[in-house]
Order: structure tokens, then sequence, then C-alpha cells
């Protein structure tokens, strides 16, 4: 018998073997060992995990991801940094003309939430005039919530390189090279089975052929089994997804401290002209 013909006869005896077993007509299904089978749970929930967490945490790959969808933002618009638009504003005619000129070559400003809050805040400053207790205002804001922007583009870049490349490349190459070891086990064992109920009926030299195989059959299942067994706990036992979870944690805690910080001092500032806006409101009525 050829290679050939050795491949297509096992697979049709391990298809006859897999299709008994599902039907609940096969006997004596050869049993793993507990060890492996906790295993193989412990390596499925691993691999949820490394699933259900990409499936969250690839936003961090497109810095659009929080962009309000309903903002429609011109081209010039997208091109003024907030300094740009501000600076519009202490500026002569002839001088936002070739600003908004020059602004339009640049590239365009990043598009997130918090560049969108700036961008806007910029302009109701230019349409009220520094001059106005709001637009001086929105001018402070604009400026802190760029600053945001940019420790969040930061964050997005630490969390895709040091959370989501590892992660991915645990989940398609050390985890799917346990699975594939699980894979070849449940293979051998379908083979094993189906030369164990061949014996069963065999006679004469032909029984003896398949004892020879059954055997050999049986060795190739063990050595399968150590091998994934292996395989699995490497997948298990290593402490990349813990390392890859403490980055995480560190990209958001660093930006949500430079955004509390920032914010922390600006909150002081808007306080302060609020109470004086108050103040100024309160003596123009009793007038």
């Amino acid at each position: 018998m050829n290679n050939f013909s050795r491949v297509f006869t096992k697979n049709i005896n391990q298809a006859v073997q897999f299709a008994s077993e599902k039907f609940g007509t096969a006997e004596d299904i050869t049993d793993l060992p507990k060890e492996y089978k906790l295993l193989e749970l412990r390596v499925d929930a691993l691999r949820t995990i490394h699933e259900d967490l990409l499936r969250v945490t690839r936003i961090h790959t497109n810095p659009s991801y929080d962009y309000p969808v309903q903002l429609q933002e011109t081209v010039k618009e997208l091109s003024r940094s907030v300094g740009d638009q501000l600076k519009i504003l202490t500026s002569s005619p002839a001088d936002r003309i070739a600003e908004t000129r020059a602004a339009e070559t640049l590239p365009p400003q990043p598009k997130t939430y918090h560049h969108a809050l700036a961008r806007t805040s910029a302009q109701g400053a230019n349409l009220l005039g520094n001059g106005d207790p709001l637009g001086a205002a929105l001018i402070k804001y604009a400026a802190v919530q760029e600053r945001i922007g940019e420790h969040r583009i930061k964050m997005d870049s630490e969390i895709t390189q040091k959370f989501v490349h590892p992660f991915n490349t645990t989940l398609n190459n050390n985890i799917q090279i346990a699975m594939r070891a699980r894979r070849n086990v449940n293979s051998t064992r379908l083979a094993l089975d189906a030369a164990k109920r061949r014996q069963k009926t065999a006679q004469g030299e032909r029984s003896e052929a398949l004892r020879l195989e059954v055997e050999q059959t049986e060795d190739q299942f063990v050595a399968a089994v150590e091998e994934a067994t292996t395989k699995m706990k490497s997948v298990l036992e290593t402490p990349e997804a813990l390392r890859n979870l403490s980055d995480l944690v560190s990209a958001q805690l660093a930006f949500y401290e430079e955004a509390y910080k920032t914010l922390a001092d600006l909150a002081p500032e808007i306080d302060e002209m609020q109470v004086t806006q108050e103040a100024l409101y309160r003596n123009s009525r009793n007038d």
C-alpha cells in the first residue's frame, strides 16, 4: 500500500469512528487524562479572554474611535490647530487670509473627541472675541482639551504597541500552537479507537497486523497527549498576559493623571471667571 492509499484509508477510518461517536454507536472510546481535560478548559478560557479583550481594545488602533459622528467639520476647520485658530483673534484681516491659506496646506488635525471639543471651543472664542467672558473661557478650555487630546493619542499608541499587538500575537501564535496540538490528540485518538474497533472483528493474520497497528497508534496517541499537555501548560504559565495587562493599566493611568492635572489647573480659573461674571451681572441688575 503506497503512502496516498495509507493516508486515505486512515482518514476514512477516522471519519467512520467520528460518525459512530457522533451518533452514539461507538464503543470503548479512549478517555483522556483528567489533567489534560482541565488544561483544555483553561486554554479555552484563555483564548476567549484574548478574543474578547482584543475585540474591545482594538479601537485604540483607530484614533477617531470617539470622534462625534454627527460632527461635520470642513477641511478648512480640520487643517487648523487650536493655536492657529486663537492667533486669528489678534490678527489683522490680511494676516488672517495668509494664515488661513497656510493652514490649508498642513496635514489635517487629529479627529478625536478632545480635539473636536478644542476646535469647536476655539471657533466659539473667535465668534465672541477675546473680550467676551465666555470667549475668554473658551480660549482656555480649547487649549486644555487639545493637550488632553494629545495625551489620549499617546495612550492609544502605547496601548496598541504594548497590549493589542502582543495580545494578538499570543492569540495567533502561542494559543494556536496549543490548539493545533489538541487537534492532533483528537486525530490520533480517533485513529486509535478506529484501529481497536477493526481489531475486534479481524481474524488470522489480519488480527495480528491490527494488533501491531493498535500498539503503534497507542504510542502516537500517548506522545500527542504529552506534547499537547506541554504546549497548553506553556501558554497558561507564561506571564506575558499579565505583563500586557500591566502595560494597559499603566497607559490608562498616565492618560487619566494628565487629564486630571490639566483640568484641575483649569477649573479654578473658570470658576473665578464665572464668579466675576455673576457679580457683574448682579450689579448690572441692581443699577
